[in-house]
């Protein structure tokens, strides 16, 4: 009887040392599987970190180009309407000659036409002389 109880206690002691196998066996696989996951979730906070460092470079450069290209832009737009308003004025000064000169043109043809009135007049003047001379 003895024997069977110590038979059956080893039995019992062998049973329970396969659970607490099993036991440390499945704690010491949970254990890697926390530390892979700590690995991954630190190679993901790098790789989001080096991402992040990128994107803010990119932006960096996006932002340099855009104000260089809008300088650009300003001096173009800058020159643009300069070169507009020296040549309205140009138009303008020379519309102004031009009407001057048609002034000038009017008022010579004006005196042109005069002297034709007063031309034509003396020329009727003496024929009309001639005639009353010749009766």
């Amino acid at each position: 009887m003895i024997d069977e109880r110590i038979n059956r206690t080893l039995s019992e002691l062998e049973s329970t040392l396969r659970n607490v196998e099993a036991a440390r066996t499945q704690e010491e696989k949970t254990v890697n599987s926390f530390n892979g996951l700590a690995h991954t979730s630190q190679e993901y906070v790098r790789q989001l970190g080096n991402l992040t460092t990128t994107v803010n470079s990119l932006v960096d450069s996006i932002r340099k180009d855009y104000s260089r290209n809008n300088e650009a832009f300003e001096k173009d737009r800058n020159t643009i309407i300069n070169a507009s308003n020296e040549a309205i004025e140009r138009l303008s000064n020379a519309t102004e000659k031009f009407k001057d000169s048609l002034s000038n043109i009017q008022k010579k043809m004006k005196y042109c036409l005069a002297l034709n009135i007063v031309s034509l007049l003396v020329a009727i003047t003496a024929i009309v002389l001639l005639l009353m001379k010749m009766q």
